[in-house]
C-alpha cells in the first residue's frame, strides 16, 4: 500500500521546474566558460597589437586559476551567512562591472590581471555552490542529468567567447570584445527568481518555506512530506561543526575517505588531462598543431560545438551507464587520441611534407580529444561535488577539491611551454596519454555511483550515525 502510494507520487513529480531551476542555477558556468574562452583570442590580440610580453600574456591568462581557487576557498566562510541564490545573483553584478570596466577600458596589464582575478573568484563560488544547490533540488531519478548542466553551460560560455572572437576583427580593441562578454553575464539575472533549496530552508528551521520550495520543484499534487522527513533526518545526522572532534572523527571512516579521495582525484584529473589548458590557448594550440584546411579560429568553433554535443550526450548517458563507466571510458579514449596526435607530431618532425599529406590528422585527433573529455571527465567532475560527500563535509571538501584542481591547472599551464620545448610535442602528448590512463584506472577502482539514491540514502551509506552511537556507548 505504502509502496504503491510512493510510486504514484513519483509519477506525479513535476520535472519541468527542476530542469528550469538547474539550468538557471548553472548559468554561473556560462560566465566561467566565457572567462575560459576569452583568453584564447585575447592572448593573440595582446601579442600582435599591444606588444604585450610573454610574461604579461601568461599572467593575464593564468591569474584566472588563482581567482577560482580563492573563490572556492571563500565558500565555507560565506555560505552560512548569505543565501545561495543571493551569492549567485551578486556575482552577476560583479562580473558585468569587471568585464566592461576593469578588463577592457584601461587595456593595461594591471587592470586586466585584476579583472581576471575577480572573474575567477566569481567562477570559484559558482563551481562549489551550483552542484550542491542542484543536488538539493533534484529528485533522485534525474539528479545525474541536472548536475551535468553546469558543465554544459561552461561549454556554451566557451563557444560564445569563440564565436565573438571569430566575428570581431583582430584589430578591434580588447574593450569591445570584453564588453560583449561582460554583457552576456547578465544572463545570470533569472537566478534571483529561484527559491532557495528546501534543505537550506530546513537548516534554518524554516519548514514553511521549505515546503513551498519543494512544491515548486515537485508540483502541487505531489506528496512532499516523505521528502521533507528525509531531509530532516539528513540534517539530524549531520549536525556537526567543521573541525569539531566529532567532525574530525569522520576522517577515520573508510567510506568518507573514499568519497573525499573521489572528489579530489577526479577534480585534479580534470585539469591534469590538459583539456582546460588547451582551451585557454586554443588558437595558439591549433596554430601550432595545425588545423587542416580550416583556420585556427574556425577550428575553435568546431571544437566548441563538439564539446556542447558531447556534454549533452554525457548528461543523457550518465543515468544509463553510470559515472564510473563514463569516467573510465572517457579517459581511456582521451589517452588513445593523445597518442595519435603525438604520432602526427612525430611524422611531421620526421618530414615537414607530412604536414600536408596528413593535414586532417591534427584537427581530427584534437577534436576527438575534446569530445572524449566532455563525454565523461568534464561534466562528471562537477557532478560528484553535489552528491558524493557526507553532508557534514560537503562544502569544505568540495571547496578544497575545486581549489586544488585549479591550482594544478595553474602549475600545468606554467610548465606546459617549457615541457614542449624540452620534450617536444610528441613526448608531451604521450605523457598526457599515460596520465589519462592512470586516471582511468583510478576512476575504475575508486569512483562509486550514487545514481538513483536520495541524499539521505547516500548519507546513511556512510554509516556515520552508527559510528557515533558506537563511540558514545
Amino acid at each position: 500500500m505504502t509502496s504503491a502510494s510512493i510510486n504514484d507520487n513519483v509519477v506525479e513529480i513535476r520535472k519541468l521546474n527542476q530542469y528550469l531551476g538547474a539550468f538557471v542555477a548553472s548559468l554561473g558556468g556560462f560566465a566561467l566558460g566565457i572567462s575560459l574562452g576569452w583568453n584564447s583570442r585575447a592572448s593573440i590580440v595582446l601579442k600582435n597589437n599591444f606588444d604585450a610580453t610573454a610574461e604579461d600574456i601568461g599572467l593575464i591568462g593564468e591569474i584566472l586559476n588563482v581567482g577560482v581557487s580563492i573563490g572556492a576557498i571563500m565558500m565555507p566562510f560565506i555560505v552560512g551567512r548569505i543565501t545561495r541564490i543571493n551569492i549567485l545573483f551578486v556575482t552577476m553584478f560583479v562580473l558585468v562591472l569587471t568585464w566592461t570596466i576593469v578588463i577592457g577600458r584601461g587595456q593595461t596589464v594591471f587592470l586586466m590581471v585584476t579583472g581576471r582575478l575577480i572573474c575567477g573568484v566569481c567562477g570559484g563560488l559558482a563551481c562549489v555552490l551550483t552542484p550542491i544547490y542542484v543536488a538539493e533540488i533534484a529528485s533522485k531519478e534525474i539528479r545525474g542529468h541536472l548536475l551535468a548542466f553546469f558543465h554544459i553551460l561552461v561549454n556554451f560560455g566557451i563557444m560564445f567567447a569563440f564565436m565573438v572572437a571569430h566575428s570581431i576583427d583582430e584589430e578591434s580593441t580588447i574593450w569591445m570584445y570584453s564588453k560583449i562578454c561582460g554583457l552576456a553575464c547578465l544572463s545570470i539575472a533569472p537566478v534571483k527568481y529561484l527559491p532557495e533549496s528546501p534543505l537550506y530552508y530546513l537548516s534554518k528551521n524554516d519548514e514553511n518555506n521549505a515546503e513551498k520550495s519543494l512544491r515548486w520543484y515537485r508540483g502541487d499534487t505531489y506528496d512532499i512530506q516523505h521528502e521533507i522527513n528525509g531531509m530532516k533526518r539528513l540534517l539530524l545526522t549531520s549536525r556537526t561543526k567543521l573541525f569539531q572532534l566529532s567532525s574530525l572523527k569522520l576522517l577515520r571512516n573508510r567510506r568518507v575517505l573514499r568519497s573525499i579521495a573521489t572528489c579530489f582525484g577526479v577534480m585534479a584529473s580534470q585539469h591534469l588531462c590538459g583539456a582546460n589548458m588547451m582551451i585557454f590557448y586554443a588558437l595558439t594550440f591549433f596554430d601550432m598543431s595545425g588545423s587542416g584546411e580550416l583556420t585556427g579560429s574556425e577550428q575553435t568553433l568546431v571544437v566548441g560545438a563538439v564539446q556542447i554535443f558531447a556534454s549533452i550526450l554525457a548528461a543523457y548517458l550518465v543515468s544509463i551507464l553510470g559515472r564510473r563507466i563514463l569516467l573510465t571510458v572517457s579517459t581511456l579514449l582521451m589517452g588513445v587520441f593523445l597518442i595519435l596526435l603525438g604520432y602526427f607530431f612525430k611524422l611531421r618532425d620526421a618530414d615537414p611534407e607530412n604536414d600536408d599529406i596528413y593535414f586532417w590528422m591534427a584537427p581530427t585527433w584534437a577534436t576527438l580529444i575534446f569530445a572524449a573529455y566532455n563525454l565523461g571527465l568534464g561534466p562528471i567532475s562537477w557532478s560528484i561535488l553535489g552528491d558524493t560527500l557526507p553532508e557534514e563535509l560537503k562544502v569544505p571538501v568540495a571547496s578544497g577539491a575545486v581549489a586544488f584542481g585549479w591550482l594544478i591547472s595553474l602549475i600545468a599551464t606554467l610548465t606546459f611551454e617549457d615541457m614542449i620545448i624540452k620534450l617536444g610535442g610528441t613526448k608531451v602528448m604521450w605523457l598526457s596519454a599515460a596520465i589519462c590512463w592512470l586516471i582511468a584506472l583510478f576512476c575504475a577502482i575508486v569512483v562509486k555511483d550514487t545514481s538513483g539514491k536520495s541524499l539521505i540514502e547516500i548519507q546513511e551509506n556512510f554509516q556515520i550515525e552508527r559510528n557515533r552511537n558506537a563511540q558514545q556507548a
